[in-house]
């Protein structure tokens, strides 16, 4: 039988390739909890939609294992799923002058309709709509396994210095420009 159900955010899939600690341990935990993944569409076409898919294979794997192989089932969104994020946004303009983007307002109102915890790196929109806004006279059940933003800030800066070109590749390229 399965347990909680949990939408995991674009941001936490993209940390769990990484290796991050935190979130690996979170995830390792939900599925030790036996917890029911669902994957809003909004997820899935985020996932496939970095260049990479088309030209790295592994890349192109590891997204597929996120949606094929961990979610238990993929949700559509609906128009009662259209309508609450579009309330959520309308909401946040009005009483915060605050924009939320859509993709991000219709993760919400996934987790909302389907009493599911959102599992995401993104306080500044989803930490607005838990305090915020509530759907049946209910908060979003939000959680972010990244406590520390500082190292989780570093952790990700070092991916981005290695895949920087090295100066020689640099100076060649200009050479040839």
């Amino acid at each position: 039988m399965l347990g909680e159900k949990v939408i995991i955010d674009t941001n936490i899939w993209a940390s769990h390739a990484l290796n991050y600690p935190e979130v690996v341990e979170y995830i390792n935990e939900l599925i030790s909890n036996n917890a029911e993944f669902l994957m809003p569409t909004v997820v899935q076409m985020e996932l496939l939609s970095h260049w990479e898919v088309e030209t790295n294979p592994q890349v192109k794997a590891v997204k597929n294992h996120y949606i094929y192989d961990m979610t238990d089932k993929i949700v559509d969104v609906t128009s009662e799923i259209a309508q609450l994020a579009a309330q959520i946004r309308r909401k946040a303009k009005i009483e915060s002058n605050k924009k939320i983007k859509g993709p991000d307002a219709m993760i919400a109102a996934s987790a909302f309709i389907h009493n599911a915890k959102l599992i995401s790196n993104n306080n500044k929109d989803f930490a607005w709509i838990t305090f915020n806004f509530s759907y049946r006279g209910q908060p979003l059940s939000y959680v972010n396994p990244i406590k520390d933003t500082i190292a989780y800030a570093s952790f990700i800066k070092s991916f981005e210095l290695l895949n920087l070109p090295d100066a020689d590749n640099l100076q060649e390229n200009e050479k040839e420009s």
